[in-house]
């Protein structure tokens, strides 16, 4: 008996003349569809595609597809949903841009199922349906699952040679690692509260460090949105991946500079970077978008704490709120290259659809636009409070080409007597994205 064939695809998206996005190389792998795989009994034959480097053929010879991806993602996916119900294979969707655009997902008629939340529980459920012929229209997990027992992601399945390499060493690529999941706060921009829960759930400690060696890889990244939301189980996770020899970046929320014991500690671990959520330097900004966990904090502070440390610094920075004008969005800027901060990622705010902050800007009026696919934090869906949208979109582009100008970088890199070549490569790729009018985040080039 031949075996059933499941194609993953993580769709590119359109761009704002509605052409497909391509591109030769990506920044960092879906971690969802790896993981979906390794969940696939082996009865089953697996395929991934990341449609932004990868050709997709609607005639492809497969029974089963599954889609997932941010919400720029979800025009596309509906298109290919659709083209290949026309050859009678029924595709399901789910993940985090799916359960914000829920509605549009199930108007669109493109799909057999849509699966609401985490999928862990669910998927041998949603298999044995799709053997039987009887996939139900929608799929949700009673409860969040609990994350022990975990497969390693079957990153095997993609070419990782396409994605962000490590700049210490070219040869080895960067490796997807989750050990959490849920936020306990409740920030008005963010739909992961809304999509994991505010419970936090971890993983085992013994089994975050098998999927490590299992790897065999020396690059991590973290997944979990705030690696160190525990102080205590993260002290327990850095003691146990230290002696893996591993350079890991993760994602910090700025009040951890209050545990200044604990950041040496992941330093220790091989915390290189930390992707840390500043957001503003307006506390009004915070206050307002009820991330009060960073409001109380002086940006100089988070920016030493870290550098204190030893961990070199991302900070994310969102533009577009309330209480920005021009000469906030200068002032950041200015700022963000007098304490040296090693790079920026300013998103420009993008109300999801689900969230508190998307309801007030849908009652105000005040969305430019509802064109999923350019809700990428880059495009400028939003109309401001106190500037105009042209005056916001100048701004913001005008501090990005002035933070990453070449002296800037060169600056920046230049540490004392010696030149930090990791972070120089960095800069100077973010810089070539700039001057190509792209996002240093936009994942490709």
């Amino acid at each position: 008996m031949s075996k059933k064939k499941i194609l993953f695809i993580y769709p590119s998206s359109y761009d704002s003349q509605n052409r497909l996005i391509k591109s030769r190389n990506s920044f960092i792998p879906s971690r969802t569809l790896p993981y979906l795989a390794a969940l696939t009994p082996a009865s089953y034959e697996t395929r991934i595609i990341d449609e932004l480097m990868d050709d997709l053929t609607f005639d492809e010879d497969v029974d089963l597809v599954a889609l997932t991806g941010m919400l720029r993602h979800i025009p596309r996916a509906i298109d290919i949903a659709r083209e290949f119900r026309k050859r009678g294979v029924p595709s399901l969707i789910g993940g985090v841009g799916a359960f914000s655009l829920r509605n549009m997902v199930e108007e669109s008629g493109a799909f057999e199922s849509l699966i609401i939340g985490e999928v862990d529980e669910t998927w041998q459920e949603i298999l044995h349906d799709f053997e039987t012929g009887q996939l139900k229209r929608r799929y949700e997990c009673a409860a969040p699952p609990q994350l022990s027992g975990l497969p390693p992601a079957r990153f095997d399945l993609l070419n990782m040679k396409k994605y962000m390499r490590s700049f210490v060493n070219a040869k080895d690529p960067l490796i997807l690692v989750e050990t959490s999941r849920g936020c306990p706060h409740n920030c008005r921009f963010c739909l992961v509260t809304r999509y994991f829960g505010k419970k936090m759930r971890y993983r085992p400690i013994g089994e975050v460090v098998d999927e490590i060696k299992h790897h065999g890889v020396k690059h991590i990244m973290f997944t979990d949105d705030n690696i160190v939301i525990n102080p205590e189980r993260a002290r327990e996770l850095f003691q146990a991946i230290k002696p893996l020899g591993i350079q890991w970046f993760g994602q910090f929320e700025s009040s951890m500079i209050k545990n200044p014991e604990l950041l040496r500690l992941a330093a220790e671990s091989g915390c290189r970077t930390a992707f840390v959520g500043i957001e503003s330097i307006d506390k009004n900004n915070l206050i307002s978008m009820d991330k009060h966990q960073s409001s109380k904090l002086d940006f100089k502070d988070v920016v030493n704490g870290f550098k204190e440390a030893g961990i070199d610094l991302f900070a994310s920075l969102i533009f577009g709120m309330d209480h920005d004008t021009a000469e906030i969005i200068d002032r950041t800027i200015e700022q963000s290259i007098e304490l040296n901060i090693d790079a920026i990622i300013p998103w420009v705010l993008t109300p999801a659809p689900g969230t508190a902050c998307y309801d007030d800007f849908k009652k105000d009026n005040r969305l430019a636009h509802e064109n999923y696919s350019l809700y990428d934090a880059w495009h400028f869906v939003i109309r401001p409070k106190r500037m105009s949208p042209a005056e916001f979109e100048k701004h913001y582009w005008q501090g990005l080409k002035r933070f990453y100008s070449l002296r800037s970088i060169l600056l920046r890199a230049w540490r004392g007597r010696k030149l930090n070549v990791t972070w120089l490569l960095c800069s100077l790729y973010f810089r070539q994205q700039v001057k190509r009018g792209l996002h240093p985040f936009a994942g490709y080039s």
